[in-house]
């Protein structure tokens, strides 16, 4: 199997696709903090890329238990990514009453886990393609 075409391509997809929906969702031209959403998702970028080299290889292995996996993998990722957000923005999380709180973490752990299993659908594929 050649897992480095397989993790170049996700990586490649991943900074370009992130940053591409970030844009979207941005003023044009993107203010001068978007500078850190950018690191933000280089950082996740190389995160996946250190996952990859396990993930892969489990993919092949055994389909059910990496699905599972990867779901709980991203779900944390999730919780720790908003969690994190939610610490470095301090003084905007104590304007906020505390169902702010808890909303913004239960949305940014649901698009992870939605990622996490896109992200399995993706490289089942791409296994598949590339596997020979």
């Amino acid at each position: 199997m050649n897992t480095s075409k397989i993790i170049l391509i996700n990586s490649i997809l991943f900074f370009i696709g992130w940053n591409g929906v970030m844009l979207l969702g941005a003023d044009f031209p993107p203010p001068s903090g978007y500078i850190w959403m950018a690191i933000l998702i280089a950082v996740l970028d190389y995160i996946q890329y250190k996952y990859l080299r396990s993930f892969l290889i489990e993919l092949r292995r055994n389909k059910k238990k990496s699905f599972i996996d990867n779901t709980i993998f991203f779900l944390i990722g999730g919780v720790a990514i908003s969690s994190l957000i939610l610490i470095v923005r301090l003084n905007l999380m104590l304007s906020q009453p505390f169902v702010d709180w808890i909303t913004f973490i239960i949305v940014v752990t649901l698009v992870g886990v939605i990622y996490g299993v896109l992200f399995w659908i993706f490289n089942y594929i791409l296994v598949k393609y590339f596997a020979k």
